[in-house]
């Protein structure tokens, strides 16, 4: 006999069903997307032990006829798609046809459902058919899974604590319950009840419902569509520092892992230490995007990824960084069933434009009067209340986007700077010298190992300590010495005004007004917050008035 064979079908039935069921979230994931699929307005769920003893779903959809139902739980069983051509076209959240049959495959399964006409119970065990019903239950699918990898102990181990897993059900549930707010939500495990939400006719009143205070009003919404592609969705100010779990990108309002575009949200907020809150919706044509690309389907590949990330990028910049806006409540609604076409844009209120080639700043104090604190941050009142901006990064940020809009140029020493250089801060001067040329930092070699700086980046504030920390520091980017942005961010901090230093109010106020000329004034190279703000109503509570 051979050394190869063929897997018999319950073997082949359980490794494919490990592919597509990881654990109980992926058991709910499923489900509710059927759900969804079958156009329910209400799902209400139930779990017990974290969902590994019992997962049920129950929904008020269009349901399923007996000889649809007993068909179900087959392999490669689906309403969704008929010929290959229709997996490029797909507007459903399933499709595969594989849910159902892999659930089944590896646990107890309590099917019923009612198209409205005639109802059917059925029961299934380790992908068999155990028993076919009759069922009175109204329209609408109800679907019960017990003991869930019985059959596979050893798939069984590895899941973690009940606490655990349920904290992944409830963050599955609330990804769905957020872009599908006209649908409502039920989540309990033991009559104890985690999620209520009744049907909204927004995503914005979806956050609100789920998310604090905080987090809903530092979200500016964005509502952009340029040609087929439409982005929607919310973003955290850039003011706004706070640690979250409010992150969510949807393709064709699917939930999905797409790393490169959470990179590119990141790094369009220059990366600060805690990142941005965002809600983002990427709505393109079906034959655009591959959601075939692994059975979970909770990742995709966009065809044109790179167009759309640029997109994205523009949106933000455009819709969060080159505006001031608020967070108010709005009468649009976006639902994730409902056409493009038919849904309202969100009005952006209070907004101020921004045009730097017209030197049209929008600055945020209101006053020509500016305190400074401890020769370390600057104070001035706003309409609305009061700022308070660290001088030492603020100046930072300046430096470093003049530095890569090649803007900033060079002033020439008075007093050149002579330095002697270790055998390691030379050798990082000959790796960058020309890359620090062009920042506005000329150098001038003497003898082995000495140089004489006669030229640093305009309003540069530095001494002869700050230019050796600085050959200090680049010598500690390792491979990142050759990337010019973070050169830029040490030359930027090295010859930034430094905490301690007394400004006059003219310098103040130059300072602010070239803060607020900058892409992003709210948070240094580094990604330390800038400015703080504190309105009326934030001090009125501090001090109990309301």
């Amino acid at each position: 006999m051979g050394r190869i064979q063929i897997l018999s079908p319950d073997v082949r039935g359980k490794i494919a069903a490990g592919e597509v069921i990881v654990r109980p979230s992926s058991v709910i994931k499923e489900l509710v997307e059927n759900s969804l699929d079958a156009q329910a307005q209400r799902i209400d769920i139930e779990i017990h032990d974290g969902g590994k003893k019992k997962c049920l779903v129950n929904d008020d959809g269009i349901g399923m006829s007996k000889d649809d139902a007993s068909l179900a739980i087959e392999r490669f069983a689906t309403s969704k798609i008929r010929l290959i051509d229709d997996i490029d076209n797909i507007g459903t959240l399933g499709f595969r046809g594989e849910a159902l049959a892999s659930i089944a495959q590896i646990a107890y399964v309590e099917l019923e459902t009612s198209d409205g006409k005639q109802g059917t119970r059925i029961e299934a065990e380790a992908g068999e058919i155990k028993g076919l019903f009759d069922s009175h239950r109204p329209r609408g699918t109800r679907v019960k899974v017990r003991d869930l990898f019985f059959n596979l102990p050893a798939r069984r181990k590895f899941l973690k604590s009940s606490e655990w897993e349920r904290r992944l059900i409830i963050d599955t549930v609330k990804a769905y319950a957020l872009i599908f707010a006209r649908v409502g939500f039920y989540l309990a495990e033991s009559k104890r009840e985690y999620l209520n939400l009744r049907s909204v006719d927004s995503v914005e009143k979806r956050i609100r419902m789920l998310f604090s205070r905080t987090i809903a009003e530092c979200l500016i919404p964005v509502d952009m569509k340029i040609g087929s592609v439409r982005i929607f969705g919310f973003f955290s100010r850039p003011d706004f520092f706070e640690k979250h779990d409010f992150h969510f990108i949807y393709v064709n309002s699917r939930p999905v892992k797409y790393p490169r575009m959470y990179r590119s949200i990141i790094e369009t907020y220059q990366n600060p230490k805690n990142p941005p809150a965002f809600l983002i919706n990427i709505i393109v044509e079906p034959q655009f995007v591959d959601v075939n690309i692994h059975p979970t389907k909770n990742q995709v590949k966009l065809s044109d990824e790179r167009y759309i990330i640029d997109l994205l990028t523009q949106t933000i910049k455009k819709n969060v960084f080159a505006r001031l806006t608020g967070f108010k409540d709005t009468s649009a609604a976006f639902d994730a069933r409902v056409p493009v076409t038919e849904i309202g844009r969100f009005v952006q209120e209070t907004v101020v434009p921004y045009d730097r080639e017209k030197a049209a700043i929008p600055t945020v104090h209101d006053s020509d009067e500016f305190w400074q604190l401890h020769d370390m941050y600057i104070l001035t009142q706003t309409k609305s209340g009061l700022i308070i901006i660290d001088q030492h990064v603020a100046h930072e940020r300046i430096i470093y986007e003049s530095i890569l809009r090649g803007r900033g140029g060079a002033q020439r020493l008075l007093f050149p700077i002579t330095l002697e250089l270790t055998p390691e801060e030379y050798r990082v001067y000959k790796k960058t010298k020309e890359m620090l040329r062009e920042m506005g930092v000329e150098f001038k070699e003497f003898s082995s190992h000495t140089v004489v700086i006669d030229s640093l980046p305009a309003d540069a504030q530095v001494n002869r300590e700050d230019i050796l920390g600085m050959f200090s520091e680049i010598g500690e980017l390792g491979n990142l010495v050759k990337e010019k942005s973070e050169i830029a961010k040490v030359v930027a901090c090295r010859t930034a005004i430094k905490a301690g230093q007394k400004l006059s109010i003219l310098e103040m106020q130059s300072l602010i007004d070239r803060l607020f000329a900058c892409e992003n004034p709210y948070t240094c190279p580094h990604g330390r917050p800038i400015i703080l703000k504190f309105s009326l109503d934030d001090l009125a509570s501090r001090f109990g008035r309301t």
